[in-house]
């Protein structure tokens, strides 16, 4: 079984789904241990850059099929919000376990962890419904991820 990455119509017009299309597309090409995650995943992901004034949403579906949407569609599981940068620093976060969790092992991851959790903190990056679909999350976070 193949992932199957599409974008839905307008989507083509929306650059943050063109780069996650692709940054999807190649984890998963270069990294084939990640298709068992990428083929798990089932739900809504909205995901909204504030200062880029852009939104897009990821459906999972069965069988390993993703579609990205251009703006939110439907009723999210998981909304991901924040200034670009956060937002794009995710897919750079290190992962050493198989929970995901960042761990750096560079000064250039650790600088990115600290980005990302300072932006966490000060309440600039929300991750909503994180709570009720860990699950959804932690899959995500491996499948986005570069490292890995």
């Amino acid at each position: 079984m193949s992932p199957h990455v599409e974008l839905a119509p307008g989507a083509e017009e929306n650059g943050l789904a063109l780069m996650l299309s692709e940054l999807v597309r190649q984890n998963l090409e270069a990294k084939p241990h990640k298709q068992v995650d990428f083929a798990a995943l089932r739900g809504r992901v909205s995901i909204v850059a504030d200062d880029a004034d852009v939104a897009l949403t990821m459906r999972f579906e069965s069988g390993g099929k993703l579609t990205i949407h251009d703006g939110i569609v439907g009723i999210p599981d998981v909304t991901i919000r924040g200034p670009s940068e956060a937002v794009l620093a995710l897919s750079n976060m290190p992962l050493a376990t198989r929970f995901g969790l960042p761990i750096p092992g560079n000064r250039e991851a650790l600088k990115t962890v600290r980005m990302v959790m300072g932006a966490m903190r000060d309440g600039s990056l929300h991750v909503y419904g994180m709570p009720f679909h860990l699950g959804l999350v932690m899959k995500l976070t491996r499948v986005m991820s570069i490292h890995g």
